[in-house]
């Protein structure tokens, strides 16, 4: 059975429409279109440029089935952020997770219900940039308001007309009940959110509907996918069975599948938080610093006219003595943009190591950083839910570096497998082709990328340097 699919894959910076053809049990991905996506700041306030989008989208499609005849689309976005429409369409352009408009919101909320009563009814960590937080500014808009769409939902919306909310995406807002997969009604009535404006909450795998005559497209069924983006990626996770993933990019999201939520205070006091999956599973993850301190660093050299590729990067790291320097990622320092260099030196100043002079010290620092990091969480995971893991999957862009897998394995000592790399498209479109019966299961599709050329395996290596060093490396999380 052949079909030919399209992810739609918006994401922080830019938008992606991917085309995956499937045709006797092989898997070939295509990009067709690219474009950035810019928020608009109007009156100090942050807005996703949402016509724009729609506009892409659009362009997307038409390149597609200029070449191609589509079966279906899928489309996944990042998540918390929603548009509110009333009878005749959209209000107002979405707000972006960064407007500062929620300032405070949280305080203002726990004084109404209790931080562990609230993680007990969501299993959310509490972030200001949630849904919840984002409605209770929105008196204004919410008294007009007929519906609220999270961002995929909305461009479906755009696409067919429909208004229906999906699992994966409504599990980021801190409004839904983890045991139920329906609207928390209780914490809804509590925040005088009026219910009429939650739809009706729909599994990934079903048919949203068809893309509508106005915009002059063939009438391509819609798939409601795991349309947050990191259950997508989840879904290309290539094991059957109880599985660490760690979705690499710019973030680093480190979680385990689960078929129930855990909303214990051991899962509350390590930050962990539970999201929806493919198959009403738990995404039971955190998300923590990925790449970014990497690339920022690698964009400072660029300024200074030192224009490597990230396998130089890794081959002057490699040349680099071991251990001399380790950062905590996610110390409040680094996070901001600009200057890292200069901050990964301080940081080490002041924590009394070998200060990182070269490039390839710099490099090096980073990723042995980042592999003390994410054995770290590992183990907070392992904690929490009971039982070790032998093995973990590495997806999205940080699967590509050969280092950094290498690193991880021999830091928890648990074979890596890596890749893919496009986890996230791969998983819409595995979603979509399980709709058309062209793939089984969810499980018949992750076995089948085991096997394919997207995933590489990593051994470890019996290295005592990181057992011996990561006592040193918990004792900077606990000053930084």
């Amino acid at each position: 059975m052949k079909k030919n699919v399209l992810a739609i894959d918006f994401g922080g910076s830019n938008g992606r429409v991917i085309l995956g053809v499937f045709d006797q049990g092989k898997l070939h991905l295509e990009e067709i279109h690219r474009f950035p996506n810019q928020p608009i700041a109007k009156q100090g306030s942050l807005y996703w440029d949402f016509p724009q989008l729609c506009h892409e989208l659009v362009v997307g499609i038409q390149k597609a089935t200029a070449r191609y005849e589509i079966d279906s689309i899928g489309i996944d976005t990042w998540g918390v952020d929603y548009g509110l429409l009333d009878d005749k369409g959209l209000l107002s352009y979405p707000r972006h997770y960064r407007d500062p408009r929620t300032q405070g919101y949280l305080a203002k909320a726990l004084e109404k219900i209790s931080p562990e009563a609230l993680y007990t009814a969501t299993g959310n960590q509490l972030m200001e940039i949630n849904t919840l937080f984002q409605l209770l500014t929105e008196e204004e808009s919410l008294a007009k308001a007929t519906t609220l769409l999270f961002m995929p939902d909305l461009f479906g919306y755009f696409l067919t007309g429909k208004r229906q909310t999906e699992a994966t995406i409504a599990s980021t807002s801190q409004l839904m009940n983890p045991l139920t997969s329906d609207w928390h009604w209780e914490l809804i009535d509590l925040f005088d959110l009026p219910r009429a404006i939650f739809p009706t909450i729909v599994q990934p795998g079903t048919l949203l509907g068809m893309i509508k005559k106005e915009l002059g497209l063939p009438a391509i069924p819609v798939i409601n996918v795991g349309s947050h983006d990191t259950a997508s990626a989840v879904a290309s996770v290539p094991s059957e069975h109880q599985f660490l993933f760690v979705s690499c990019g710019t973030w680093s999201l480190i979680g385990t599948e689960l078929p129930q939520p855990v909303l214990t205070e051991k899962a509350q006091s390590y930050n962990l938080t539970n999201e929806k999956g493919l198959n009403q599973t738990t995404r039971f993850l955190k998300n923590i610093t990925g790449l970014w301190i990497l690339q920022e660093v690698k964009r400072e050299f660029e300024s200074l006219g030192r224009n490597y590729n990230y396998q130089e990067l890794e081959t002057l790291a490699n040349e680099a003595d071991s251990m001399a320097c380790l950062i905590d990622t996610d110390a409040e320092v680094f996070s901001a943009p600009g200057q890292m260099i200069e901050r990964i030196q301080s940081y080490a100043k002041r924590t009394g190591q070998i200060v990182p002079l070269t490039d390839g010290q710099l490099i090096r620092c980073i990723y042995e950083s980042l592999a003390f990091k994410y054995k770290y969480t590992f183990l907070e995971i392992v904690d929490t839910v009971g039982y070790e893991f032998d093995s973990v999957n590495i997806v999205g862009g940080g699967a590509n570096s050969a280092l950094l897998c290498q690193m991880v394995a021999s830091a928890s000592q648990m074979i890596v497998y890596a890749g893919p790399n496009e986890a996230t498209a791969i998983g819409n479109i595995n979603t979509q082709l399980i709709y058309h019966g062209a793939l089984g299961t969810l499980t018949e599709a992750r076995m089948e990328l085991k096997k394919s050329q997207y995933v590489k395996k990593y051994l470890p290596k019996k290295e005592t340097k990181w057992d011996q060093e990561f006592g040193r490396y918990q004792r900077l999380l606990a000053i930084s």
